[in-house]
């Protein structure tokens, strides 16, 4: 288990395989035809923590990172 903090100091724990998959995205915006459907389902589960974004542009989904204010 890992945690990651969260704009605003909430903590977040992830687990060992999500981990891997946040680590991985180290692109701004990481198209979801790039990932395995294995990895998009774990990205996904991200989304929901809320330590990852959904954006669709051009009938496309990315997924990015959540930033912080500062």
């Amino acid at each position: 288990m890992k945690t990651i903090e969260l704009p605003g100091g909430i903590p977040v724990f992830l687990s060992n395989l999500e981990n891997k998959v946040y680590e991985c995205m180290t692109e701004e915006f990481t198209c979801k035809e790039d990932l395995s459907e294995r990895d998009v389902e774990i990205v996904q589960s991200l989304v929901n923590k809320g330590v990852c974004t959904r954006t669709q542009k051009d009938g496309k989904t990315y997924f990015s990172k959540t930033r912080g204010s500062l």
